[in-house]
């Protein structure tokens, strides 16, 4: 291109101060400029028609077939890409502008470009505004002699090569080697496995989450990642700012919720099954933005929707138990639940808790698995001889802490008459409406209603177990 006959030769002011206050990297200025050759080819052609070369301390970029006029670039605003966004990674028609710039001022690479009949090279020109002299921004804008079929960016010096594999691999083509096999793709979204190759060092990773094997893909761009080897496409998104580089976490959320929510069943039980460790996700306070269970959720909706694939999904996990969410103001279903999860713990069988939308593939509340396994403590009134060595505990007790029982009594003892359970004793906590009594410094909160005690432990030779218990 350079030993082309040039004629007619002008220099374009483009008003673009060149002390503008923006900063972007190296990759961000590199993938702007890329970001117009994608957008120009689509993803779609990317492999056939984008080559680039790196040779004598330069790189070129190359869109093959393409060609368009100078025009475009002297706006802020102008982009060809201003009939559909959706189909395009660009969005603010101000990207070459101002990469241009960055890339002149702050990291000293010379920018030319060349395309039908004319070849541009970015530069400054001098201003003077009201008697003050400025540079600005400029292209020097020549014709050639002949009109060429391709669209060529040429960046110099240039021989960082993993600079230019962190940029190329961070748009959406099913040929990235990042990408692995595909699970799902529509117009507007994808999902896929991750491939075993490593991110480049730079990627682009969730601002405050760490990194992980996991890529979004929103707007056709890496912008954020997450734990777990799948990459999820958002083609349609585009993010308001253009000074943010990475995603948050809730921008994670929001983009695989939106991808996972037009998923057939099938597709569903291959994701949900990926996200295994999540699902028994809820979230930990008003307002979490990290917390999968949506996620979750919608995944095992939309697998609930096929009885082949519920079938499928139950037969490869067979020992799923619901556990929703309980309060603790909801006393009996409280006590319910953690005597259901002390059977749990030495249940013989390696149950998994799930979220509550399990329960349209059918699966069991923890709860009514215990129930079925007769691992709750089932409560009699005491028989004549269990009363009277239930009294020889209260006397006991009575005698260890009498101060105490100047302000309450022994609560009633009943008996767990189910061996099987997996508590020796327990007692409920009901929460005084009125707490003002005082037992060694300390306000008397709670009264017990109750407390009990199994039936073996009330045997003759059982009575350091049954004290101790009691006692507890």
């Amino acid at each position: 291109m350079a030993n082309v006959a040039q004629q007619n030769s002008q220099i374009i002011s483009l008003n673009l101060i060149y002390d503008y206050p923006v900063r972007w990297s190296k990759f961000k200025v590199l993938r702007d400029f890329v970001q117009n050759f994608y957008d120009s080819l689509h993803w779609q052609e990317w492999d056939n028609r984008f080559s680039y070369s790196l040779s004598e301390g330069a790189l070129s970029l190359v869109a093959h077939g393409i060609g368009f006029s100078y025009d475009w670039l002297l706006h802020i605003g102008a982009s060809t890409k201003r009939d559909n966004d959706a189909l395009y990674a660009g969005y603010f028609g101000e990207g070459f502008k101002i990469a241009s710039l960055c890339a002149l001022r702050d990291h000293n690479w010379k920018i030319e470009m060349f395309s039908r009949d004319w070849s541009l090279v970015v530069m400054t020109s001098e201003l003077n505004i009201d008697g003050k002299h400025l540079k600005s921004l400029a292209y020097k804008v020549s014709h050639i002699g002949c009109d060429s079929m391709n669209t060529v960016l040429r960046i110099s010096p240039f021989n960082d090569e993993k600079l230019l594999e962190c940029v190329l691999l961070s748009f959406y083509y099913p040929s990235n080697p990042l990408f692995g096999t595909k699970i799902w793709e529509s117009v507007n979204s994808a999902v896929y496995f991750r491939s075993n190759k490593p991110k480049p060092t730079g990627y682009p990773f969730t601002y405050g989450g760490g990194d992980g094997e996991g890529i979004i893909f929103a707007g056709y761009q890496a912008l954020g990642s997450f734990k777990y080897p799948l990459i999820f496409c958002s083609h349609a998104y585009h993010c308001s700012d253009r000074e943010r580089n990475d995603f948050f976490q809730m921008d994670v959320i929001e983009v695989i919720q939106s991808t996972v929510s037009t998923l057939p069943p099938k597709e569903s039980a291959i994701v949900l099954q990926s996200l295994k460790s999540r699902w028994y996700d809820t979230p930990q306070k008003k307002y979490d933005f990290e917390c999968w269970e949506g996620i979750i959720h919608t995944l095992v909706k939309n697998t609930a929707g096929s009885i082949e694939e519920t079938l499928a999904f139950k037969k490869a996990n067979p020992h799923l138990l619901v556990a929703h969410k309980i309060k603790k103001t909801n006393i009996s279903q409280y006590n319910r639940r953690r005597q259901a999860l002390d059977w749990l713990r030495s249940s013989q069988k390696s149950f998994r808790l799930v979220q509550k939308a399990f329960l349209s593939l059918s699966y069991p509340t923890l709860e009514e698995e215990c129930e079925r396994a007769n691992g709750f403590s089932v409560l009699r009134d005491p028989g004549i001889e269990e009363k009277q060595r239930i009294e020889i505990l209260e006397q006991l007790v009575q005698c260890l802490f009498p101060s105490l029982f100047k302000f309450i009594t022994c609560p009633p003892c009943k008996i767990i008459k189910n061996e099987k359970a997996s508590w020796q004793g327990m007692a409920s906590c009901i929460p005084l409406k009125d707490p003002s009594q005082f037992f060694c410094g300390m306000i008397i909160r709670y009264q017990l209603p109750y407390i009990a005690l199994k039936w073996s432990l009330l045997r003759p030779d059982n009575f350091g177990d049954a004290f101790s218990t009691y006692i507890h």
